[in-house]
């Protein structure tokens, strides 16, 4: 048999594995109950995804990430290795066959599916060589992301006895570890963990008040691929608009885009036609880019295994790299007002389920393996309910195992002409844009003129190059002026039950867990506040005590005040304090007139002292929230 590095070279075109994989490739090949915890960017999938190559029979592969996965299979695919996911979309016997006759080396699923009564009768046929959990954090009460199904995955055990587990995970406190081996049972197990030291990532945080700003200055000059990481959508396409506005390469990636639209958008950037990409927090995850400079976080991430994640996909090729968490005074009401106001009480679930149930027509006792898709701001307006809190809802339960979620963006049309040919003919001899849209339609499909028919708005944007938007609005005005009949719908998620709706049956389990995942939320999201408006201590070492790793060590790269020289650190505070005395000579300023005046120092720099200077009383603030002299 071949050497575990001539298939990585075959199949990953890699001459040396990184740090840690070879050693725990090689406790996995001997059937060893093995924990590896590597920081993001260190080839975790690597570690179960080469050994099921070597090995006689199907790895099974539990996550609960359903895109993740789904990329997985994609590449592991494309390089000749044979691997398939379970999925609603198909009689789960069939799957099975499909995967015992087919000589398939991975099959991926997520836990629920893993424990149903269907698959575990089937398991012992399916020639199970090992099981790899992926995001194994997910199997602790304590940890990010807490999904009650992995604590059953044990289970999986008692019917192959000798199948040996291997655990994965990129953020894992000690705490989390042990519930980890605990939990799966594992026996003699060998625990991998690398460092979270990242020592080519310098890790900063600015406080500015003009965000927007100051991320154009960081990004100018600038010709690296990056990534800016926004809270919502909505903020994306916006920050986007600005960077294009200042000739800055990017685009806006999200949810709500296509399929289509997100796998150009997603080659364009991995192939530097696209420098920066400007995103939500879930983009990145199982993206292969080794040459991110920088990482940029214009809000603050709802923990800190989350915000360390998303910095770790800077710098991957060993470069050095630059991260930055953009702040002002208000994010801390902010970051609270977005994921602790918006928590879901008992009775708000109770009725969103209950809601959501009628809306989507599903009876009691049925809805198991149903499919749904659902337009989330059409939902809450039904019913009144807070949107926020409706999707917070969801992802409980989804966290709870009663559904999947998939958040996309999927738009169907629906068109019957109510016009002749030569009417309608007529009608395009304007050769407005509208016009040109309705041609595109006309040319692109069958019998428009005799019933109606499905719209392909997906090649009808792109064979016209216009935007979704242009397409339905030019639908739109045709419908208002009676020339066609126009069923448009709009779907933001769709939701693969994993539960029949059996209402209180249903609910009462994950309700007695719920204070418990609301105090677990509030202390992370506390830890990350904590964390982001530190200035004194190493930005790295406060990382690596959060994850129990300790050092007395700082990492000289980043901004707190430990990491810069003292004599330099009291010579600046001087000289700034005494330039912001001077500037309030004149009355008061608010921070970013402070910020153009005081232009040779950071913002980070004059924002420090600000901070400092309130703190002791020296400055204060007006009512209209700027600054003067406390005289």
């Amino acid at each position: 048999m071949d050497s575990p590095k001539a298939y990585l070279k075959k199949y990953w075109g890699y001459d040396s594995f990184r740090s840690k994989q070879e050693a725990i490739i090689g406790r996995v090949l001997e059937n060893k109950d093995t924990v590896a915890l590597l920081p993001t960017g260190g080839g975790k999938s690597v570690c179960y995804q080469l050994p099921a190559l070597m090995t006689a029979g199907c790895t099974l592969v539990i996550s609960p990430l359903i895109a993740l996965m789904q990329d997985q299979v994609e590449q592991m695919n494309v390089k000749g290795i044979k691997s398939m996911m379970l999925t609603n979309t198909q009689a789960l016997g069939i799957q099975l066959d499909n995967c015992l006759y087919g000589n398939f080396k991975l099959l991926y699923c997520s836990p629920e599916k893993a424990l149903s009564t269907e698959f575990k009768l089937r398991i012992k046929d399916l020639k199970i060589n090992r099981i790899a959990v992926d995001e194994a954090h997910c199997i602790s009460e304590w940890g990010n992301d807490f999904r009650p199904a992995f604590k059953q995955i044990k289970n999986l055990r008692k019917l192959l006895p000798e199948i040996p587990i291997l655990a994965v995970t990129a953020t894992a406190t000690p705490k989390v570890l042990e519930d980890i081996i605990s939990s799966l049972e594992l026996e003699k197990t060998c625990l991998f963990q690398e460092s979270f030291v990242r020592s080519n990532i310098s890790i900063n945080t600015l406080f500015t008040e003009d965000k927007f700003g100051t991320l154009i200055k960081l990004l100018s000059g600038n010709n690296k691929s990056g990534i800016v990481y926004c809270g919502s959508r909505k903020m994306t396409e916006q920050v986007a608009k600005i960077l294009q506005h200042n000739e800055l390469s990017s685009a806006y990636f999200h949810g709500g885009r296509t399929a289509s639209e997100r796998k150009e958008l997603l080659h364009d950037w991995l192939n530097e036609k696209t420098k920066i990409m400007v995103a939500t927090n879930a983009f990145g995850m199982g993206v292969d880019k080794s040459e991110v400079a920088t990482v940029i976080h214009l809000n603050l991430p709802s923990s800190i295994e989350n915000y360390f994640q998303e910095v770790g996909r800077a710098g991957r090729n060993g470069a050095p790299a630059k991260t930055f968490l953009l702040l002002q005074q208000n994010d801390k009401n902010r970051i609270r007002d977005q994921f602790l106001d918006t928590l879901p009480d008992k009775e708000f679930i109770r009725l969103c389920y209950k809601n959501l149930c009628n809306y989507l027509n599903i009876a009691y006792g049925e809805g198991n393996e149903l499919i749904n898709n659902l337009s989330l701001s059409a939902f809450c307006k039904t019913y009144d309910l807070n949107p926020k809190k409706a999707l917070a809802t969801l992802s409980y339960l989804e966290q709870e195992g009663v559904c999947n979620l998939i958040q996309y963006n999927k738009q169907r049309a629906t068109v019957k002409f109510l016009l002749n040919q030569n009417q309608i003919l007529e009608l395009l001899k304007d050769q407005s844009e509208t016009s040109k849209v309705i041609q595109g339609i006309i040319r692109n499909h069958h019998d428009v003129y005799t019933s109606s028919f499905e719209l392909d708005l997906e090649r009808i944007v792109r064979i016209n190059q216009v935007s979704f938007k242009t397409v339905i609005h030019a639908l739109e005005q045709w419908h208002k002026e009676g020339n066609l009949v126009l069923d448009y719908a709009q779907t933001d998620i769709q939701i693969q039950w994993l539960v029949p709706r059996e209402d209180q049956y249903t609910l009462a389990p994950l309700l007695k867990r719920l204070e418990q995942h609301h105090q677990v939320k509030k202390e992370k999201i506390e830890a990350m506040i904590s964390f982001a408006f530190s200035t004194e201590t190493c930005k790295q070492k406060q990382i690596l005590a959060y994850f129990g790793e300790h050092t007395t060590e700082n990492c000289g790269r980043c901004n707190a005040l430990e990491c810069l020289p003292k004599k330099q650190v009291k010579t600046v505070q001087i000289e700034i304090k005494n330039r912001i005395a001077a500037e309030l000579q004149n009355g008061a300023r608010s921070l970013k007139e402070l910020d153009q005046s005081i232009a040779d120092y950071t913002t980070f720099e004059i924002g420090e002292s600000i901070r400092m200077q309130l703190s002791t009383k020296e400055l204060l603030l007006t009512d209209t929230n700027k600054l003067k002299l406390n005289i």
